[in-house]
């Protein structure tokens, strides 16, 4: 009788069911973690990583506050054109139009007593920047593919300036700098070794519509090397994004200073190689020659001992590399040297002159220089027997050409009043002033170098890197140190 009282007072206990239940979960999950294949628990956890993201943005979202998520752009924005893209052909939901729509919600919610006053210069630069995109879209309703110089009007030029206004509003520069650093670094290792995969395999290995891989060399498969193009959807925009990012690592390591753990300086130098190769691998001259002069003007200025050693070592070093490239690969060598091209540039630049002159105020319509330039044979200019491209091959020479002095003159001063912005930053003489004009100066440097002979500034993909980093320096170098926090700036 007391056993069978027992056994069922053990029957009665509030924990039994629970205990049996826990037995039946733990015996399912032995079954199916035994019978069922490993992928579908991958994919089971990337969806619940998916959901845990996407609920912590729109709940940032709505608190007014997304400096993570930018933070996560920036680590997988080059993935987003081609994971994140639907449909595939002709995109209607993108990564990059969910991040500004994301920036602008939240800055709505923010309000204005949280937000940075933007300075005076900046909001000049901003009103003649919106003057150029107004001159520009007038000419959109007389071009052959309307919709598509929209998209790049849009895309390529509001959104950048969009996003450069949350940072200066909203972005905690100076608290994020190590998530930043982080995330940059593993975005340019992500990028390299896909680029370096490509000019390996010499296939595109993330094909984007209407992207195509270059070559350089000819004759012998064995004497052809592909430009690669990363993640992205052309070389240019693989070139503009390692060079950014190889600056803003350099920034970010001497803005952190003394802060940095070890396991982030081994980190570092990851990053800074493979934002160094995702820069060169395209091969563009104008880029390798400006990198390989900015490279020695800041050992021989800013680096002293050991460091100004292996600063002009990484420039001896390269042009070493590109001996080796002339010895081992003959025929890429001389493609990218031969004045060829060099006559073939001033053959282009007559032909957007022309251009200009048939359509001087309003220019031929944005993005829409090709199409106009096919229209009559006058267009064809030669410069000894080379004849030219049909495509600007210059930023400025593109914007003049496409919309006239109405749009050129609104896009020129704007830049100009960038450029006076961080110099009036340098005017201050401050450790932080000093290094944020230093490397802003060199990513604009480098930026124009590439202008001058590509058509960069119509490069979607890099644009809105370019717009937000350089946002980060200037925001970084007009806000405040914490009180309690030491220097962490060390002399430039």
């Amino acid at each position: 009788m007391s056993a069978t009282n027992h056994t069922l007072s053990r029957s009665l206990s509030p924990g039994a069911p629970n205990r049996t239940t826990a037995l039946w979960v733990i015996s399912a999950l032995v079954v199916l973690a035994v019978t069922l294949p490993l992928v579908w628990f991958a994919y089971a956890a990337l969806g619940l990583a998916c959901i845990a993201a996407l609920t912590h943005v729109a709940v940032g979202t709505i608190c007014g506050q997304v400096d993570n998520a930018l933070v996560g752009w920036v680590m997988i924005f080059p993935l987003g054109y081609y994971f994140l893209s639907f449909p595939r052909e002709q995109p209607l939901i993108t990564l990059d139009r969910v991040f500004i729509g994301v920036l602008l919600v939240a800055a709505c919610m923010a309000g204005s007593s949280r937000a940075f006053h933007i300075p005076a210069i900046l909001r000049r630069a901003g009103i003649w920047w919106a003057f150029f995109l107004l001159f520009a879209a007038i000419t959109i309703p007389g071009v052959k593919n309307p919709l598509n110089s929209l998209r790049l009007l849009v895309e390529g030029f509001l959104f950048p300036a969009l996003a450069a206004w949350y940072v200066l509003r909203h972005f905690d520069a100076r608290g994020r700098l190590a998530a930043l650093h982080l995330a940059t670094c593993l975005m340019s290792i992500s990028v390299a070794a896909l680029a370096a995969a490509e000019v390996v395999l010499q296939q595109d290995l993330l094909p984007l519509p209407g992207g195509s891989l270059d070559t350089a060399g000819a004759g012998r498969k064995a004497e052809i090397l592909i430009r690669p193009n990363g993640p992205f959807s052309s070389d240019n925009s693989l070139a503009l994004v390692g060079m950014v990012a190889l600056f803003f690592l350099m920034f970010l390591r001497q803005a952190l200073g003394p802060e940095m753990r070890k396991w982030q300086r081994w980190l570092h130098h990851a990053g800074i190689a493979a934002a160094a190769l995702a820069a060169l691998m395209p091969l563009f001259r104008s880029l390798l020659i400006i990198l390989a002069l900015i490279a020695l003007v800041d050992g021989i200025y800013y680096c002293r001992g050991l460091r100004r050693t292996m600063r002009l070592a990484i420039v001896g070093g390269f042009v070493l590399a590109l001996l080796l490239v002339r010895a081992a690969l003959p025929a890429v060598f001389e493609d990218r040297s031969d004045t060829h091209s060099f006559y073939n540039r001033i053959a282009q630049h007559g032909q957007t002159v022309a251009l200009f002159l048939d359509h001087p105020i309003n220019g031929a319509g944005f993005n829409n220089f090709q199409e106009a330039v096919q229209t009559s044979d006058k267009y064809s200019i030669y410069y000894q027997d080379v004849e030219s491209v049909d495509s600007p091959h210059n930023n400025l020479g593109a914007i003049l050409a496409e919309s006239g002095l109405a749009g050129f003159v609104p896009f020129v001063v704007s830049q100009i009043l960038l450029f006076i912005a961080f110099w009036r930053v340098h005017t201050k003489r401050t450790q932080d002033s000093a290094l944020v004009w230093r490397f802003a100066a060199y990513i604009l440097l480098a930026y124009w170098a590439l202008g001058m002979s590509q058509t960069s500034a119509y490069v979607i993909d890099a644009n809105l890197w370019l717009m937000l980093v350089l946002a980060v320096l200037y925001k970084y170098a007009i806000t405040q140190r914490t009180p309690e926090k030491p220097s962490l700036v060390p002399a430039v």
